[in-house]
């Protein structure tokens, strides 16, 4: 029997990732933020409710003074948490308060 000629050989490549490799942990990754990229806005609009200060909108305020230059009173401010009633010289239309925990 003959021997047999060795011509060549391609090693055999191992891949990271528990044998998957990176590319196809790439492709799941992309696949998961396809699938979740409907749910931003709600995402977005959820983490509101987490944040120390959130935006609230003047509804109401009070000043003395002529309409030109108004000294402000107090102003009423209606945000996730509920109203809110500030004493002060500044009230602008968006203001961020600190929630009521």
């Amino acid at each position: 029997m003959k021997k047999a000629k060795i011509k060549g050989y391609k090693k055999v490549r191992t891949s990271l990732f528990l044998g998957r490799g990176i590319r196809a942990l790439f492709r799941v990754g992309l696949r998961i933020l396809i699938i979740c990229f409907p749910l931003l806005p709600f995402m977005a609009i959820g983490a509101v409710f987490f944040l120390p200060q959130s935006p609230h909108l003047r509804v109401s305020y009070t000043y003395t003074g002529s309409h030109k230059h108004p000294n402000y009173r107090s102003c009423r401010y209606l945000g996730i948490h509920g109203t809110v009633q500030v004493i002060g010289q500044d009230c602008p239309l968006v203001a961020f308060i600190e929630g009521k925990f």
